[in-house]
């Protein structure tokens, strides 16, 4: 069956096929509700929304996506047209490749994205912060202070350098995660800025931490363990005491440090890549 790819009609629809998905598979896979209808596409069986793609274009030459099938018509083409959908929206864009996010338990997608060709490239795990150390004996010589426009450049070059980023890999990755409802940090050891780190504020109640970054020539004086433990103190103080941040399963330095912090491990997110 040749199925139509066309646009999204509600966001309604979105979230319901991903509690469908989620709830089947037994994984936690999730849209970004905010982003619906900006970049993404859709199939439909009469009225029902049963496959659904969403792309992030958090790099010029790559786009971040994620996939949903309705359980029920899954090995009916309907991923595929999604993909060749997206396909021909991002090779006029000057897009080369796809990393496509998939839960480390999804058999089926892991098996789809084999027959597609994408290649694995890393997992991470999502970790949640169980037990915080709200009390932290104050260091006259170290803060962590709200960034303003004029850290921008420092910012950039932080993330830039810390991720093996090009200049500009990293101010179109800033851009992609630029908006009202994320907050940025700069960590200041003897008044110069060492480090960057930022949240998603996802709720009320729930933040996202991201783009945490300490200059590589400040590594290994604990910047990363101040500026991590003070950021969670940031997000108490607004309320949000549910908190999580995601990182490389191979790094154990990075691992070692949120641990200490107070965060366990969750689930684990598997990054395939595929060449346009």
């Amino acid at each position: 069956m040749e199925w139509t790819v066309t646009e999204v009609k509600q966001t309604t629809e979105v979230l319901q096929l991903e509690k469908c998905v989620n709830d089947h598979d037994g994984i936690e896979l999730k849209v970004a509700a905010d982003w619906v209808g900006q970049n993404d596409f859709a199939v439909y069986d009469d009225t029902k929304l049963v496959g659904y793609l969403q792309a992030f274009a958090y790099l010029p030459t790559e786009w971040e996506i994620n996939v949903f099938v309705d359980p029920d018509y899954r090995k009916q083409g309907i991923f595929k047209a999604l993909v060749e959908a997206a396909k021909e929206a991002a090779r006029p864009q000057g897009v080369e490749a796809f990393t496509f996010v998939i839960d480390d338990e999804s058999k089926s997608g892991q098996a789809v994205l084999g027959q597609l060709g994408a290649e694995y490239r890393m997992t991470e795990y999502n970790m949640v912060l169980k037990k915080a150390q709200l009390f932290l004996k104050a260091d006259p010589d170290f803060e962590l202070r709200e960034a303003t426009k004029d850290d921008r450049p420092f910012i950039v070059e932080t993330l830039g350098s810390s991720f093996g980023n090009t200049a500009d890999e990293a101010e179109s990755i800033y851009q992609a995660i630029e908006s009202d409802d994320r907050v940025t940090y700069i960590g200041v050891a003897n008044g110069k800025p060492v480090g960057v780190i930022r949240a998603y504020l996802a709720s009320d109640t729930q933040a996202s931490i991201h783009a945490f970054a300490v200059r590589p020539e400040a590594q290994g004086n604990g910047y990363g363990k101040k500026m991590l433990k003070l950021m969670v103190q940031a997000m108490f103080r607004t309320g949000r005491t549910q908190l999580e941040l995601d990182v490389e399963t191979d790094n154990a330095l990075a691992l070692d440090l949120y641990k200490d912090a107070g965060f366990v491990v969750g689930r684990g997110y598997q990054f395939h890549v595929l060449s346009l």
